[in-house]
C-alpha cells in the first residue's frame, strides 16, 4: 500500500510537566516543560521527516495555547485547520521512573479546551480538503463523548473522500475496555491501517491469542500474526502493524516491528534498547510507518524504519521525535545508525 500527500492528525495537544533527576512528583520542586499528546506527537515526526503534515484540534486562545501550537508550527507542522476555542489546555505530569519503578503519568485534562468541546465544532468536509492519509489514535475519542463522536466523524468523512485512514487502538487507559470495545467496533470498519498490540487488541475488541504477556511478546510473535489476521477478517482494515516488546525493566527492553497485509507477515529485527525515556514510542512507530508508506518501502523496509523511528525516540526526552529520516534509516539499516556522524 502506497501512500501520498498531506497526512492530517486528529487530538489533543498538551503541557506536559516532568520532575528534573528521575523524582518523584512528592519530591518536585520544579518540573521541566514540554508539550505533546498522540497525534500531536505523530505529526511532529513527520514533519521533521520532511513529510507534509498537518495537525487539527481545539486549543484555548491564549499564550499557552500558542506556546503548544508553536511546538509544532515550528517544525513545519500546518496548524491552521486548529479550532482555537476555549478557556483551558490540558496537561500531564510524567514522572520518569527507573529499574523496577515504572514511569508514572497522571493527567489533568479535565475541563480542557478539548474537553469540553464540541463534535459540531468540525466541519470535516472543509478541514479534510487537500488531505490524503487521516491519523487518530484511541486517545482522542476517549477525550470525552463529544469527541468520540467527532473521531467517529472524521473517519467516515475521510472514507466518503477516499482517503486513506489509520488508527492506532491505543487509549492510554482513558476510558473502560467496554467503551473502548463499543466505540472501535462501530469505528474499525472506517479504518484502512490499524495498529494494535496484544493489550490494545484484547483491551479494545477482545480479541486475544497466546499468553497476552508483554514479557513474551517476542517468543509469541505468532500471536501476534492471529491477532492482525482476525483484524482484517472481522473489521476489513487492509493493514495491521504492531510493535512487539520484551520489557524486562524501564532501561531494558527488547523492540521489533510487524507490518501484516495481504496474508502475510513481515517483520524487522529485534533491537535490544537501553532506553533513556519510555514515552511515545508508539507514536513515533506510527509516525515512522506512514513516511515509509508515503515513500514506497515495501513492507520489509517499512516494518523495519517504523520500528527504528520508534527505538530512536526511546534515546530522546520529552514527546517530540527529533528524529530526521537519514537517522532512521541510518538505525533500521543493520547498525549503520551505531556509527559515529562525522
Amino acid at each position: 500500500m502506497k501512500l501520498e500527500g498531506k497526512v492530517l492528525t486528529f487530538g489533543e495537544i498538551m503541557m506536559r510537566l516532568s520532575p528534573p533527576d528521575h523524582l518523584r512528583l512528592e519530591q518536585a520542586n520544579s518540573f521541566d516543560v514540554r508539550y505533546g499528546g498522540a497525534e500531536a506527537n505523530v505529526a511532529f515526526s513527520l514533519a521533521y521527516q520532511k513529510d507534509d503534515a498537518a495537525f487539527v484540534s481545539i486549543v484555548p486562545e491564549s499564550r499557552i495555547g500558542d506556546c503548544a501550537l508553536r511546538s509544532l508550527s515550528a517544525y513545519g507542522v500546518d496548524v491552521s485547520r486548529v479550532v482555537r476555542k476555549g478557556d483551558r489546555l490540558g496537561s500531564y505530569f510524567f514522572e520518569i521512573g527507573a529499574s523496577e519503578r515504572s514511569n508514572g503519568c497522571v493527567y489533568d485534562r479535565k475541563y480542557s479546551a478539548m474537553n469540553l468541546g464540541s463534535h459540531t465544532d468540525f466541519d470535516w468536509d472543509e478541514i479534510l480538503d487537500g488531505v490524503s492519509v487521516f491519523y487518530v489514535s484511541g486517545v482522542t475519542p476517549a477525550v470525552c463523548p463529544e469527541m468520540a463522536e467527532a473521531a467517529y466523524e472524521a473517519l467516515a468523512a475521510a472514507r466518503k473522500h477516499g482517503i486513506v485512514t489509520v488508527a492506532d487502538l491505543n487509549y492510554r487507559k482513558l476510558w473502560t475496555p467496554d467503551e473502548a470495545k463499543k466505540f472501535w467496533k462501530r469505528a474499525l470498519p472506517l479504518v484502512d491501517i490499524c495498529i494494535a498490540n496484544d493489550e490494545d487488541a484484547p483491551s479494545c475488541l477482545g480479541i486475544s491469542y497466546g499468553s497476552g504477556s508483554l514479557a513474551t511478546g517476542i517468543e509469541e510473535k505468532d500471536a501476534y500474526v492471529q491477532i492482525a489476521d482476525e483484524l482484517v477478517r472481522t473489521y476489513g482494515v487492509k493493514m495491521v502493524a504492531s510493535v512487539i516488546r520484551d520489557i524486562r525493566s524501564v532501561e531494558d527492553s527488547d523492540w521489533m516491528g510487524m507490518i501484516y497485509a495481504d496474508g502475510k507477515a513481515h517483520f524487522s529485527s529485534v533491537h535490544h534498547m537501553h532506553v533513556l525515556e519510555g514515552v511515545a514510542g508508539g507514536d513515533a512507530f506510527a509516525a515512522g510507518l506512514i513516511h515509509a508508506l508515503l515513500h514506497g518501502m515495501d513492507y520489509d523496509a517499512a516494518a523495519s524504519y517504523a520500528i527504528a523511528a520508534s527505538v530512536l525516540k526511546l534515546t530522546i526526552k520529552g514527546d517530540s521525535n527529533f528524529a530526521t529520516a537519514e537517522d532512521i534509516a541510518a538505525v533500521a539499516a543493520k547498525g549503520a545508525g551505531l556509527r559515529v556522524s562525522r
